[in-house]
């Protein structure tokens, strides 16, 4: 039960192990029968590591909410390293379909070129189509940094009838850190009815780190033209819900996860209500999430 004595169901319980040669990661969760049973399982298999590059296999196992497998899903990603810090990433992924047989679902291939203040990246996605593995979606990323602060814009641009691209998502994060504060403004826009890109979403995150290493942050989602939520920012954005995230170190390599948040209430639609917890998440392991490139 959470403070305000409503029922809180069990959050996800994640744990992983690691080796030279790869690692593994179980996420579990509780059914509605009150077992544990697992959600997804990802193994992953470093077949080379070197000064040239890397290359990993990766099996990703998922269930269904009784804890029955699904499909499995596997991907090869191969790393090229140039001296310069840049580098080439190609990952393909194969699924099964119904009789068993494996296929490419997509192909993804990352150039990415760094320098002193930042790093550049384009990646061309192709998946299956009527005339066989085709590009559908190309994505480009510019990264500045200064110290431990950065500013990031990624565009995605996707195919359309006639067979060019057009830019169909952007979004721009801002990252900054002051002493043991850190500040995040992630915004993201889409295609709007007249072909431009409109601001869609807004979150705003603040996050405190103690010298215990624990973390408490406080996330603040905006959107647009959601019906009874908050005025927001200048943008016309309208606050749709602030969410508390604590994390702790718990006992045995253990980090626990807690996140609460504040919504509209139906008798105030123009305020937030008290804050109620949604989830508790345990994870057990290294419970660093994994790098961009490594995905």
């Amino acid at each position: 039960m959470d403070v305000n004595g409503n029922v809180v169901t069990d959050g996800p319980t994640i744990s992983q192990t690691k080796s030279a040669n790869g690692s593994q990661t179980t996420v579990t969760t509780q059914s509605i029968n009150g077992r544990t049973v697992p959600l997804e399982q990802v193994e992953e298999r470093i077949l080379r590591n070197d000064a040239s590059g890397k290359v990993t296999e990766r099996v990703i196992r998922r269930y269904d909410p009784q804890g029955n497998p699904l499909p499995p899903v596997r991907q090869s990603i191969e790393e090229q390293k140039r001296s310069d810090g840049s580098s080439t990433i190609q990952s393909t992924t194969y699924g099964t379909d119904l009789n068993g047989n494996t296929q490419i679902t997509e192909k993804a291939l990352t150039d990415t070129q760094k320098n002193a203040s930042g790093e550049t990246s384009e990646t061309v996605v192709q998946r299956p189509t009527a005339n066989g593995l085709e590009t559908v979606e190309k994505q480009s990323q510019v990264v500045s940094k200064q110290g431990k602060d950065y500013q990031s814009e990624s565009t995605t641009y996707r195919r359309d009838g006639s067979g060019g691209f057009y830019p169909a998502v952007r979004q721009t994060t801002g990252h900054t850190v002051q002493g043991s504060e850190a500040s995040d403004n992630s915004a993201e826009y889409e295609r709007g009815p007249n072909g431009e890109l409109q601001l869609h979403g807004q979150t705003v995150t603040k996050t405190v780190t103690k010298p215990d290493g624990s973390k408490d942050a406080v996330v603040d989602i905006y959107s647009r033209d959601v019906p009874g939520t908050v005025s927001g920012n200048e943008s016309g954005l309208k606050l749709q819900e602030q969410q508390m995230v604590e994390s702790t170190p718990g006992p045995g390599n253990t980090v626990v996860q807690t996140i609460s948040a504040r919504r509209p209430t139906v008798s105030d639609p123009g305020t937030l209500g008290p804050a109620r917890q949604l989830s508790q998440t345990v994870c057990k392991g290294d419970c660093k999430p994994p790098k961009e490139s490594d995905k």
